[in-house]
């Protein structure tokens, strides 16, 4: 067994860490953490999320001490691994990144599109704060975000500080999870030639005990895959299996009409699903997760994140789906933007294998793509209008000048709270 000495979650206060914290308590026989610091802006959330750990911790027998604080510097001082899960403005935020397109008849949706910009836009001045803090008190942890949009913060973290950043994401594993069910067989025996982006990524080939089964899936996939969005008619056309976030571009609008129908945006829904969890969570007789934590998303995401963070402890060397520097990883997209690939993971770092050009059924959009994310990138950053309106112009989802002006607009003004680098006046 190895031991880590200190983890801090920023954003401990999530619904989500009782989730993360689950995994130590699944892997406890390979990994034991001395410190597991929770920091938050909200104590009340801290105090019921906190609370439900620490039982939890306690429940397990595991001698881990679990630590609550607001105060940054204190929560990263000496810690070898930071987790950032944060969303700067709240269920309130996300819910007006999601009603404010429908409005210009684009997609509302708090990783892609309009509402997935200024998401970024304001999460970007937070984490470069964070990131400050953690080159001060511990330059040499690993920067471990989950904080949407993933890659476009995983990006500008790379690019805008010094740190060791790696971006991670419970899609692929998900993905892994369900072509293991359909065939019947262990989830390690399972390579998926995964390329793009972080939300903007395809399954070129898959692979079971190191058999290609990619036409198999493609001849079944309405079988293979519950749930999945597309059907098999897109699926033949582009030669490749596009994962879950893709069904905003390929169905847009379908999307939109769907959205438009609902009765609650999906952020609204996840606001009750979180007062739920947080009035459970405050049961003291509580002391393992509450099975109704799944109806939040995020499955798989405690397995993912010990992967990770195992692989580099224990320098496995083994190949893990994540966000990285692409670094020629996929020709025809920026050597320095992210790109979400499958990696060697080990004491080394995080090194992207090499995947060659994308096919040409998916190039377009995965450049576009990327164009986007960087022109949010430089935004976010620098607070330029310019940039802003090309990231938003850009957007493989929104339809013209005239509608990316009037949401830029609608939305920099909806959230001029959160955007100092827009309004420095405040």
């Amino acid at each position: 067994m190895t031991t880590i000495g200190k983890i801090t979650v920023i954003g401990g206060g999530s619904t989500y860490t009782p989730e993360f914290v689950d995994g130590f308590i699944q892997h406890r026989d390979e990994v034991s953490v001395g410190e597991i610091m929770l920091h938050d802006i909200s104590q009340e959330r801290l105090d019921i999320v906190g609370g439900l750990v620490r039982r939890m911790v306690e429940h397990a027998g595991l001698e881990s001490r679990v630590t609550l604080t607001t105060d940054r510097p204190a929560a990263v001082e000496g810690a070898d691994f930071i987790v950032s899960q944060i969303r700067v403005g709240g269920m309130a935020a996300r819910i007006r990144d999601e009603k404010i397109p429908l409005q210009h008849g684009v997609i509302g949706q708090e990783t892609t599109g309009p509402g997935g910009t200024l998401k970024a836009w304001r999460t970007i001045p937070a984490v470069l704060d964070i990131a400050r803090d953690v080159e001060q008190y511990a330059p040499d942890a690993w920067y471990v975000n989950f904080t949407n949009p993933s890659g476009i913060i995983t990006e500008t973290l790379l690019k805008h500080t010094p740190l060791k950043v790696v971006g991670l994401c419970n899609n692929p594993i998900n993905f892994a999870a369900l072509v293991a069910q359909f065939f019947g067989v262990p989830g390690d025996t399972v390579f998926l030639e995964w390329v793009g982006l972080n939300h903007v990524n395809w399954v070129r080939r898959v692979y079971v005990g190191g058999r290609d089964v990619t036409a198999d899936l493609m001849d079944q996939v309405e079988q293979a895959l519950p749930y999945y969005p597309f059907d098999a008619e897109l699926v033949r056309t582009l030669g490749v299996l596009p994962t879950w976030y893709l069904q905003y571009y390929y169905y847009h609008d379908r999307k939109v009409a769907e959205a438009q129908a609902a009765e609650k945006t999906r952020g609204e829904v996840v606001a009750e699903v979180e007062g739920d969890l947080l009035s459970k969570y405050a049961d003291p007789t509580l002391v393992t997760k509450p099975p109704e934590l799944s109806m939040r998303g995020g499955a798989l995401y405690s397995e993912a994140a010990i992967r990770l963070i195992l692989s580099l402890v224990l320098d496995r060397r083994d190949v893990q789906i994540v966000d990285v520097r692409n670094e020629g990883a996929i020709g025809g997209l920026p050597d320095d933007g992210s790109v979400e690939v499958p990696c060697v993971v080990g004491a080394h770092g995080v090194v992207p294998l090499h995947m060659g050009p994308l096919p040409e059924t998916i190039r377009s959009l995965c450049q576009t793509a990327k164009a986007w994310e960087s022109w949010t990138v430089e935004a976010g950053v620098t607070g330029s209008r310019r940039a802003a309106l090309m990231a938003m112009l850009i957007n493989p989802l929104v339809p013209s000048f005239d509608v990316a002006r009037a949401l830029l607009d609608d939305m920099l003004e909806a959230n001029r709270e959160y955007l100092p680098q827009f309004y420095p006046e405040g």
